[in-house]
């Protein structure tokens, strides 16, 4: 049964991702990382391998993305209005919002206070982050609405079964989304 909801909920976080089915569409995802100054920061990666075309019944046609290695899905309950305070990723971990708002910021500014040092994560389908800043300065997370916010975390095995990226820019992804999107 654990193994069926793990299943369920990695694949509700994968289609939380995927906007569009094809063979040359790539995931795009703003990830929390800790730099070369042990600080943490934002980037945009893309994923090296591109999203494929599901066959299974009831999402064939549809693009998929898959992570392999994760370990149990948390699903978390977020009061309104929470402030999560200064801390790490625990583990390198997918973060999907289902609903509400999460701001991230930076306790250190890497790029000065601007844009490229907060992201704003609407929960729903764009609701998507891949944490791994598990040292270093860590993070902020507050949750500024007024109703809760809903999100799974999901846990890699270890930092060697995060898919493999480049890095698109330093910031989070702004591609039309502040989440993971394909393109």
């Amino acid at each position: 049964m654990n193994r069926l909801l793990h299943f369920a909920a990695l694949v509700a976080t994968v289609a939380v991702a995927v906007k569009a089915a094809s063979n040359s569409s790539y995931l795009q995802a703003t990830a929390l990382v800790t730099n070369a100054q042990n600080h943490s920061a934002l980037q945009c990666w893309q994923f090296t391998d591109p999203a494929t075309v599901s066959s299974e019944a009831g999402t064939s046609g549809s693009a998929t993305f898959a992570f392999a290695n994760t370990t149990e899905t948390i699903y978390t309950v977020i009061p309104a209005r929470f402030n999560g305070g200064t801390h790490n990723a625990p583990v390198p971990q997918i973060v999907t919002f289902l609903s509400g708002l999460a701001h991230i910021t930076l306790p250190v500014a890497v790029h000065g206070n601007s844009t490229l040092d907060e992201a704003w994560i609407v929960g729903g389908a764009d609701g998507f982050l891949i944490a791994v800043d598990t040292g270093g300065t860590g993070h902020i997370t507050t949750y500024p609405t007024d109703q809760p916010t809903v999100s799974l975390q999901i846990p890699f095995a270890s930092m060697e079964d995060v898919p493999a990226y480049s890095v698109v820019s330093e910031g989070p992804c702004h591609s039309g989304t502040s989440g993971g999107q394909l393109v």
